[in-house]
């Protein structure tokens, strides 16, 4: 029965994580989408390969982490800066120019290895290059030995070595950029899933906070309240099959990576991209998912955003409050009246947050959102495998009363002896 008890549990606090996980990676896409994030990753990358960079970093990690925050930050903002030539010369060139979608997004999301390697070579031969009368490879060694070439020392330096590795035949040299290339979009990708996971972070706390998921309450509940226990897992075990496709439909980078690296091919930034569901297709999903929340946590007892009826009447308080303080003239009536509004505001903000007896500490439920916060950034993937895992070994464990009828069918089996009577009396 305990068995059975803490399997339920886990069943209902894992089958909240993975709701609240793909909620999350919707939001995410949507953001990955509205910001361009992975074309701002490959030029954050392309910007690696053909830019020196600054070398101002400090002998003290932790200083180091806030450069790098502060570094992207204003990268975001301006993400080719002044004297930063080559990369700005390789994005206006109309094999790359052209690649991308249109006004608002003007970089390309995706390259493949060929599009880097004939653009460089481009930059390199010159645009006088005519494929008759002159050599590609002399070419390329003349602007690579340039003293006013506009190529930074340290990227020169690569581009010869790569160059020299050739034997100066420019095919040769073309196959040793796309690898470089390869090379280069394998960690590209390993940076897109950190940053996935620090925004998962961001979004899954306001989550936490937007719909009161405190981990630590539910857990109580789920413990306590076997009608709650029992709802939660009926609900998982029959949202488990919708959650695996709608899984399948938004794989994001991490889980497109896991798949390919598990079958030993390489990930590029190209296959990234090729894996975005559809506008239309998340915000349905998006949906479906903000419903299935909500009965959540209607089931819990644990309310987030007060609902519509609630907030309109809390603006329609502070507005009347609002009206008659501007009215008044005594200034002790209006502090007063101020510090009335104050208190309907706040008590606004925290109807939706505080009416479950499981949470008597706004310190524990901050704990609690930040535990669900770091339990959604390990993605849907991981909870959508473990939840599967749990439902399966609860329909495979021991049911209740087994052990009981058992017991029950050996005390009333007859005890007979050699001539087939009852020995028992």
């Amino acid at each position: 029965m305990f068995y059975n008890t803490v399997l339920d549990v886990f069943i209902g606090l894992i089958f909240v994580f993975l709701l609240y996980s793909l909620l999350a990676t919707i939001l995410q896409e949507f953001i990955a989408t509205r910001f361009s994030l992975r074309g701002r990753m490959l030029q954050k990358a392309l910007r690696r390969m053909l830019e020196d960079g600054d070398n101002n970093a400090s002998k003290y990690g932790v200083v180091n982490y806030f450069i790098e925050a502060k570094e992207n930050i204003s990268r975001f903002l301006k993400p080719i800066r002044e004297g930063e030539n080559l990369i700005k010369e390789f994005y206006n060139h109309p094999s790359i120019k052209y690649l991308g979608e249109g006004k608002l997004f003007k970089k390309p999301n995706y390259l493949h290895a060929h599009n880097f390697s004939q653009t460089i070579i481009h930059l390199l031969r010159g645009p006088d290059y005519d494929g008759r009368s002159q050599n590609e490879s002399e070419l390329i060694k003349k602007e690579l030995e340039n003293p006013n070439t506009i190529i930074n020392p340290e990227t020169l330096s690569q581009l010869k070595l790569l160059f020299a590795d050739a034997r100066q035949d420019s095919y040769v040299f073309k196959h040793k950029l796309e690898e470089w290339f390869e090379e280069t979009m394998e960690r590209t990708a390993g940076w897109y899933k950190k940053q996935t996971q620090v925004v998962l972070i961001f979004i899954g706390f306001s989550l936490a906070w937007a719909f009161n998921v405190d981990t630590i309450a539910i857990s109580k509940i789920l413990m306590k309240d076997k009608k709650v226990r029992e709802q939660m897992v009926e609900l998982a075990v029959s949202k488990q099959k919708e959650y695996g496709s709608i899984l399948d439909s938004v794989r994001t980078t991490v889980i497109r990576k896991e798949i390919k690296d598990s079958n030993g091919t390489t990930i590029t930034i190209d296959s990234i991209v090729k894996s975005k569901p559809s506008v239309d297709f998340l915000d349905s999903v998006k949906n479906n998912l903000m419903k299935d929340a909500k009965d959540v946590q209607g089931i819990l007892g644990l309310s987030g955003i007060p609902d519509e009826a609630d907030s309109m009447q809390c603006l329609k308080s502070v507005e009347a409050l609002d009206a008659a303080i501007a009215k008044e003239t005594n200034a002790t009536s209006r502090k007063r009246l101020g510090s009335l509004r104050q208190k309907i505001y706040y008590s606004c903000l925290k109807e939706g947050k505080v009416r479950s007896p499981y949470q008597t500490s706004d310190f524990l439920k901050i704990i609690g959102w930040l535990i669900t916060a770091l339990a959604i950034s390990l993605g849907a993937p991981f909870w959508f495998d473990l939840l599967n895992k749990l439902v399966k070994m609860r329909e495979s464990g021991p049911k209740a009363g087994a052990s009981t009828s058992g017991s029950n069918k050996t005390a009333t089996t007859p005890v007979k002896d050699n001539s087939n009577k009852d020995i028992r009396g």
